[in-house]
């Protein structure tokens, strides 16, 4: 096989090789970190790794036009990539309209034409399917598929390896488990928080009642990173994280999507008006000083709330909007202490 390939295709291989051998053990950087790397391998407009979960196949890494589905669950039967699971064979689809393999409505829903998809397996072993994305026709071909299969054994044995290392650290038995959550804080990770917030909303839209989106991000934290150095920058982030979670309770669900940026899900259905109300509740019970060796760390954050379905009914569209409130809070709350 590695005959059919020019030398720049194994070159970038081996450079991947090398990445991944150096990259830290943490199961959610590394799915990300595949998913990317695929993408710029493959030149594809987008890439999502899926995990298996159950009877699910879940998106828990995705990049480029795939973005917006992270946290996307389907049903492993049925499915073109439960297929290749089944089948332990790569998958070309070079046009979703006409292959009677694919579920035609979930394409177009996602804007995909044509696709690849690859089982990966170590040791017998199935972890998932990496599936390559394309809006138009016939956009890979059979050397892309080789390819593509030539370096998922090592993507598979990479997270195999680090799954088997937090499972050894932390002493938590489940592939999924760290590909769902924050390995610095415990909470889940943004992909968990889109599946879960899908959900939600599905059960929302039946019922026709109302839940609430919120995100946090803390105020201060390049200060404390500038003045105390970056431990006590984590230090802040992960005792910020555990006040939040405890004041959410078990109506809320909290996620860390990537630095000191926090989403908070009010899974609570109601007709009420208040959820922005009681978000802003919650951040503001966390906000207040924490001993750092020898000194106080002074905790506060900024909030933005979006309203399903009164601002939006897609989960991108609630986060965008829970976002952009956020930081127009933060500009106020900035004005007001000058």
């Amino acid at each position: 096989m590695p005959g059919q390939f020019s030398a720049l295709e194994l070159e970038k291989l081996l450079d991947l090789q090398t990445e991944f051998a150096s990259a830290k053990p943490d199961v959610a950087s590394l799915i990300q970190l595949i998913s990317d790397r695929t993408r710029e391998l493959t030149g594809s407009a987008g890439v999502v790794l899926e995990l298996l979960e159950a009877d699910d196949l879940v998106y828990r890494a995705t990049s480029g036009s795939s973005t917006s589905q992270l946290g996307l669950r389907i049903p492993r039967k049925g499915s073109f990539s439960g297929l290749s699971i089944e089948t332990k064979e790569t998958l070309i689809c070079s046009d979703s309209e006409t292959d009677p393999r694919v579920n035609l409505m979930a394409c177009r829903r996602v804007g995909l034409r044509s696709m690849i998809v690859q089982p990966l397996f170590f040791d017998g072993e199935v972890i998932g399917v990496l599936k390559i994305l394309s809006p138009n026709i016939d956009a890979f071909d059979a050397h892309i598929a080789s390819y593509l299969k030539l370096f998922s054994g090592t993507m598979a044995a990479t997270l195999y390896n680090a799954f088997r290392w937090a499972e050894k650290e932390m002493q938590i038995d489940s592939l999924s488990y760290h590909a769902s959550h924050d390995s610095m804080t415990g909470l889940f990770n943004r992909s968990a928080f889109f599946d879960n917030l899908r959900i939600c909303i599905a059960k929302a839209e039946r019922s026709q009642l109302k839940i609430a989106v919120g995100m946090s991000d803390l105020d201060g934290l390049k200060y404390v990173n500038d003045t105390y150095g970056h431990a006590a920058g984590d230090y802040f982030i992960t005792k910020f994280a555990e006040r939040l979670n405890n004041e959410a309770g078990n109506d809320c669900i909290v996620a860390r999507l990537g630095g000191d940026e926090f989403a908070i899900l009010l899974k609570t259905q109601t007709h009420d008006n208040s959820l922005n109300e009681k978000i802003f509740e919650i951040v503001n019970r966390v906000e207040g000083d924490i001993p750092f060796e020898k000194t106080k760390l002074s905790l506060r954050a900024s909030a933005g709330v979006a309203i399903y379905p009164d601002d939006a009914v897609e989960a991108e569209n609630l986060m965008e909007i829970a976002d952009t409130r956020l930081y127009k809070n933060k500009r106020e709350r900035k004005a007001r202490t000058k």
